[in-house]
């Protein structure tokens, strides 16, 4: 039992790390500074492309073999340009035969009329009966029908051929041609690409961790073509996606441009934007004041009384050998030396005090 008793003496005398020692009770000595609130706003800079807002891909409206082609790859149109024919000989045959059948409507109609007036003027007279005159007066019924309906044949065969005409729906510059003449064509085949060089909008992807940013931005933002001939220019948020096709983890944004700008529909520009502050609790911290966890967790040691408090924090991003956190306070001393050695209630010694730059 004796030899028990002093094993277990022995072994606690070992792990005297467990209980107090005087090392323990001695302060601390720490480096502590005060942090730098984050600014007010910070910076986001995307890279895009300019698009427009008309941008399209042109089909024609009838299936047939392309006859002329009036544009070429490059080519500057005005809206309704005749772009290509396709061959409309069948359709305006159908459309001489709708004519010649409406002359015909109209002399019956015409003819119709005249019988009913004559009639009309002998029933006055009571020399002709009154089923003749509801009979002549359905036969101009009957013809005015007819007449009609041989009118909208007639339209219907006007708009058949100019559907042989491919026209352009809006001022704009011929991009790309896939067809040629002699070509058959549906009404379900691109044919010509066609971007107008108005309503231009640079198309950036938002991040989805800036998603709440971009919902309410409404200031200015600094555009940088990436040319390096064409000076900075200002744009304006136009519209934010709020949907995400599934290839990626971001939003597509489109910044519209000045109407005066002389840049074109393709080329490439960084948008420089300007984004507050969400976080209100967001300071700089040199790196030496950061522990980090096991867990991939983060902390600092607050200073107040002598004693370290560890705070958690939220590491946001680091800029060389500063930190931005979150959940830290600005008028807030904390250790940025000694770190490793300090633990929660810990008595320091504060040696010195730094500053921190931003």
């Amino acid at each position: 039992m004796y030899g028990c008793v002093k094993y277990l003496f022995i072994l606690l005398s070992c792990m005297g790390i467990c209980f107090p020692s005087s090392a323990q009770d001695s302060p601390i000595e720490v480096t502590a500074a005060y942090p730098v609130a984050s600014q007010k706003y910070q910076s986001i800079t995307l890279s895009g492309a300019v698009s427009s807002a008309n941008d399209a891909f042109l089909a024609p409206l009838q299936a047939g073999l392309v006859d002329k082609l009036f544009v070429e790859v490059g080519d500057h149109v005005q809206q309704g340009q005749p772009l290509l024919t396709l061959d409309s000989k069948l359709a305006e045959l159908a459309l001489q035969q709708a004519e010649a059948e409406l002359e015909v409507g109209t002399v019956a109609y015409n003819e119709a009329e005249r019988l009913l007036n004559e009639v009309d003027a002998l029933s006055q007279q009571q020399l002709a009966a009154k089923t003749l005159f509801q009979q002549r007066k359905a036969e101009v019924a009957n013809a005015k029908a007819e007449l009609a309906r041989l009118k909208a044949t007639l339209a219907l065969r006007k708009e058949i051929v100019a559907r042989h005409t491919l026209k352009a729906p809006f001022d704009g510059v011929i991009y790309q041609r896939d067809v040629d003449v002699g070509e058959w064509v549906e009404p379900t085949t691109a044919v010509l690409g066609l971007v107008s060089q108005q309503a231009k909008r640079l198309t950036v992807e938002v991040p989805q961790e800036y998603y709440s940013y971009f919902t309410n931005l409404n200031g200015d933002i600094s555009i940088h073509p990436d040319t390096g001939l064409h000076d900075t220019i200002t744009g304006k948020m136009e519209r934010l996606v709020a949907a995400s096709g599934g290839q990626g983890r971001s939003f597509t944004a489109h910044i519209a441009l000045p109407e005066n700008t002389d840049l074109l529909v393709g080329m490439s520009a960084e948008a420089e934007i300007m984004l507050p502050q969400l976080e209100s609790k967001q300071v700089w911290l040199p790196t030496s004041a950061i522990r980090q966890h096991p867990d991939g967790g983060a902390s600092v040691f607050a200073i107040n009384s002598n004693k370290a408090s560890r705070v958690l924090v939220n590491i946001v991003r680091q800029q060389g050998d500063a930190v931005l956190v979150a959940n830290a306070t600005e008028g807030q001393l904390y250790a940025i030396s000694g770190v490793s050695r300090l633990y929660n209630e810990a008595a320091v010694t504060v040696t010195n005090r730094s500053e921190i730059n931003d």
